[in-house]
């Protein structure tokens, strides 16, 4: 685990007392033996989605995300030992309360609703975490390791589960080009927020839909 940002002080003597660890889940206990309190870990990954979007990764402090969650920062400290872990348990929150799975019996309404519901979540605070992050993954070499499992990973695993029940039901042509939809899925969705500036809106979703991810498997 990174030393990143680490405690000095007291603070370093609570982290070595914390029992959490990257996407540790809601309800574990402190090394105290006190349960802990799902709606205040909601707050701290709230307020560090906050703190990242205003400043980015390399600026942002504990004691910043403390402050915004009004907050100890040893309170943070128990549950994360460093910022590191914090953004990426953050990230991997997100994703496995946002993105969805679904299974509507078309390959067509199952990507239409992974595509409606991924642009919707880029379009909100955490696309301009994401773009904080972006910017520093060259950098930072564990963060861009971390956010590709915890970030990218994910919804490429989804779009691809989507494609090959859509072969299982026969949708897709034996030769479609399976690894290039998946691709182009995110990497469209992702050139927009970055790049453009332009809004992931339904008007966007459906051109992508219609005029390159279905024609390329049909």
């Amino acid at each position: 685990m990174s030393a990143v940002n680490a405690p000095i002080g007291r603070d370093r003597e609570d982290s070595r007392t914390a029992t959490t660890s990257r996407g540790s889940s809601t309800g574990s206990t402190s090394g105290r033996g006190r349960p802990r309190d799902a709606t205040r870990d909601a707050a701290l990954r709230t307020a560090a989605l906050e703190v990242l979007a205003e400043v980015g990764y390399r600026a942002l402090t504990m004691d910043a995300v403390a402050a915004q969650a009004r907050a100890g920062k040893a309170t943070i400290y128990r549950r994360w030992e460093s910022k590191l872990e914090l953004v990426i348990d953050t990230c991997t929150q997100l994703v496995r309360r946002n993105i969805p799975r679904p299974d509507n019996g078309t390959i067509e309404q199952d990507l239409g609703e992974f595509l409606s519901a991924f642009a919707e979540f880029l379009s909100g605070p955490v696309g301009k975490a994401a773009q904080a992050l972006v910017g520093e993954l060259p950098h930072e070499p564990e963060l861009a390791e971390a956010f590709r499992d915890s970030f990218l990973l994910p919804q490429r695993d989804v779009l691809r589960e989507i494609i090959d029940r859509g072969g299982e039901r026969g949708e897709i042509r034996a030769d479609a080009p399976v690894d290039t939809v998946v691709e182009l899925a995110g990497a469209a969705l992702i050139h927009r927020l970055m790049l453009t500036g332009d809004p992931l809106d339904q008007r966007f979703v459906n051109r992508l839909l219609h005029e390159a991810l279905l024609p390329l498997l049909r």
